[in-house]
């Protein structure tokens, strides 16, 4: 399967015949697309499309994604036809009700979150051996964090283990950003908006991994409003969150990856009136179609994920759908290695983007 990126002004989107068609201003990008090869659409820019196409890409399981705002930071998705087992999401209900289960899975969420952030400063470490101090004491106040996950795991509560979360995060990128050039003008976590390249980044990373998420808990048979680690609020798929937080430390290092290759670089990007730092649309045609080289594995894993759960939350046991994450060994550039199943996947890797 593939995704198609919509990014000219002015596009139109047509369905005829099972066939999606693209139209541009001046057509010089014109393109027509069998909707059986698709996967997901993501708009960046202003699309015309009518309630005809909605419904044919709904029948036909595309997930529609539109990004909005000036850096992309505001997200609208629909996607196909759910999961229509209700039983799934009742009994996410009933599971996640009680204090005791949210708990124990928000202990697995957390626990390998914090290993792949280690993970993930070991990594970076191993290719800037000129920084390697911030980084080793990263690792080992990172690693003190997780000493205190592992002992005695049934005890604590969910406040306690949200607080973990946010000592972990703060250490963590604290040496993350002692990676970057200075030049980038990085010196930690900010957003809303974010005020340097690596923050713009991370911002617009996080929200693909984000629609990814949600749509894989609706894949699944789950809720994505319903999580347990984080708690209920208007607007925002707490499960989908929950889903994606292991994966945070892999998509930081693979945006590290970006600048450090120079994929992408300082003259990507520019700042807004109110100091937002924004990627021009020519850092967009570099991270898209770098975001898709690797968004396709992340799709297939967190759908086992968002099933292992559903299976755990089913049988009323939410720690068994992490506990081998635990004990299993974390590679940070390669984590098919943690997925709860080794369920083969048909999917192709073909990716689609239109300017």
């Amino acid at each position: 399967m593939s995704t198609l990126y919509i990014d000219r002004q002015g596009s139109q989107l047509h369905v005829q015949t099972g066939v999606l068609h693209i139209t541009t201003p001046n057509g010089e990008a014109d393109r027509r697309l069998p909707l059986k090869y698709l996967d997901r659409i993501v708009l960046r820019t202003d699309t015309q499309l009518s309630s005809k196409v909605l419904c044919a890409l709904a029948d036909s399981g595309v997930n529609l994604i539109a990004l909005g705002g000036r850096g992309g930071q505001k997200i609208a998705q629909i996607t196909g036809t759910p999961h229509n087992d209700a039983r799934r999401r009742w009994q996410q209900v009933l599971t996640l009700s009680q204090p005791e289960a949210c708990a124990q899975l928000a202990h697995g969420i957390i626990h390998s979150k914090v290993k792949r952030q280690r993970a993930a400063l070991a990594h970076i470490a191993q290719q800037r051996p000129d920084i390697r101090k911030p980084l080793f004491d990263g690792q080992q106040r990172l690693g003190r964090i997780l000493e205190t996950l592992r002992s005695k795991p049934d005890t604590h509560t969910l406040d306690q283990l949200r607080g973990f979360e946010g000592a972990a995060a703060a250490l963590y990128f604290e040496a993350y950003f002692s990676a970057f050039a200075p030049a980038l003008g990085a010196t930690g976590r900010n957003r809303r908006p974010p005020r340097d390249p690596v923050n713009a980044v991370l911002s617009l990373s996080y929200t693909m991994l984000y629609a990814q998420a949600t749509a894989a808990c609706w894949a699944a048979g789950l809720d994505p409003a319903l999580g347990a680690l984080h708690t209920l609020s208007h607007g925002r798929a707490a499960l989908a969150c929950d889903l994606m937080e292991p994966y945070r430390p892999l998509i930081d290092l693979w945006v590290w990856q970006q600048f450090r290759q120079g994929t992408l670089r300082a003259e990507h990007f520019g700042h807004d009136g109110a100091g937002a730092c924004l990627l021009s649309k020519a850092g967009r045609g570099h991270f898209y179609p770098a975001w898709e080289q690797q968004a396709q594995h992340h799709q297939r894993s967190l759908l086992r994920y968002a099933r292992a759960m559903d299976k755990a939350l089913m049988h009323s046991s939410p720690q068994a759908a992490w506990s081998h994450l635990m004990d299993t060994p974390v590679d940070p550039t390669n984590d098919t290695t943690n997925d709860p199943t080794n369920a083969p996947t048909n999917d192709s890797t073909n990716h689609t983007a239109t300017d």
